[in-house]
């Protein structure tokens, strides 16, 4: 998120009375109808979009504190968080790929038989294997990082050790120039090979 960003938001939260002038929570926040609800702090280190965040954190609002599940239709989740229906659909599909949510059809049937889609079943999963698979990639990226810089120290060394060869290789007649392309071999022509034979 850019740095004016940030700064807009924080100064509609302080307008809000939600933080002081030095960044803080206002300690008198009165919370309309008392619900508070917690966010895991490693939410923050795994880089999930604002909008994302949004879905994410609206998930964990409306959420049967027992199952970890909740039924809201996208267009709730919508309103409440002030995005487009495809963009919540859009954060729904990032936070199922990345494993915080899982998500089930649901239906029901009207009074006279008739079967309707419901709305979806929305399970928040726990965040350590999500995580345990940002550490994994981490440290995936720091081997490869390291494993290139090897080869690449070894290269310059080889190169150092060899100036002829490291542009293109020995040539062929020994000077260390680069060779040209070998020419096609030549092909024979073996139209009418069998009319002089017999």
């Amino acid at each position: 998120m850019a740095a004016g960003t940030v700064k807009k938001y924080l100064a509609a939260l302080s307008a809000k009375g939600l933080v002081t002038d030095e960044l803080r929570p206002a300690v008198d926040v009165q919370c309309t109808g008392g619900r508070f609800f917690t966010l895991p702090k490693e939410i923050f280190l795994l880089k999930l979009s604002p909008s994302s965040f949004v879905v994410y954190a609206y998930l964990l609002l409306v959420e049967d504190r027992r199952t970890h599940k909740c039924h809201s239709s996208i267009r709730t989740i919508a309103a409440a968080a002030h995005l487009a229906v495809s963009t919540v659909m859009r954060c729904v599909g990032e936070l199922l790929g990345r494993g915080f949510i899982s998500v089930e059809s649901s239906s029901y049937y009207d009074s006279r038989g008739m079967k309707w889609k419901g709305n979806n079943c929305y399970t928040i999963l726990p965040t350590r294997p999500v995580l345990a698979k940002l550490y994994q990639e981490q440290l995936n990226h720091l081997e490869l990082d390291a494993e290139r810089e090897r080869v690449h120290k070894r290269q310059e060394e080889y190169d150092h050790r060899h100036p002829h060869e490291a542009l293109c290789g020995a040539g062929t007649d020994g000077t260390g120039s680069c060779p040209t392309e070998a020419p096609a071999p030549r092909l024979r022509d073996l139209r009418g090979t069998k009319r002089n034979a017999g």
